[in-house]
């Protein structure tokens, strides 16, 4: 019985160090990303492993293309060219679907027995 008490708080020390150790770790990175000349700005996921991104590298703004095996310059952009983009409503609108049609839907598939 105390061997597997002793188990039991071996496994829970082991399980708290890995906390801690992740949690220091996860610090220390965030701190090597800040530096004093570049800023990322904004960025946009394309697919897998591709993005474009706008960096502010100085008084200048990058629009560059972040592929697994590169990086491209895809322009410059100029500082009155950058400016929020408000949410599109009828595209939010669009990405909630309605329930009862969602219902309907699946009652139809229902009764055809799942075949269009």
């Amino acid at each position: 019985m105390l061997r597997v008490i002793g188990t039991f708080i071996v496994a829970a020390l082991i399980i708290y160090a890995s906390y801690l150790a992740s949690k220091y770790i996860g610090k220390g990175l965030g701190k090597g990303s800040s530096s004093r000349y570049m800023r990322l700005i904004d960025q946009i996921t394309l697919g897998q492993d591709r993005h474009v991104a706008i960096v502010q590298v100085g008084g200048k703004y990058l629009l560059i293309g972040v592929t697994s095996g590169q990086v491209n310059v895809l322009s410059e952009v100029q500082d009155d060219d950058l400016f929020p983009l408000e949410p599109d409503e009828e595209a939010g609108e669009n990405k909630i679907p309605d329930f009862k049609v969602m219902m309907e839907k699946l009652s139809d598939l229902g009764k055809r027995g799942g075949r269009k």
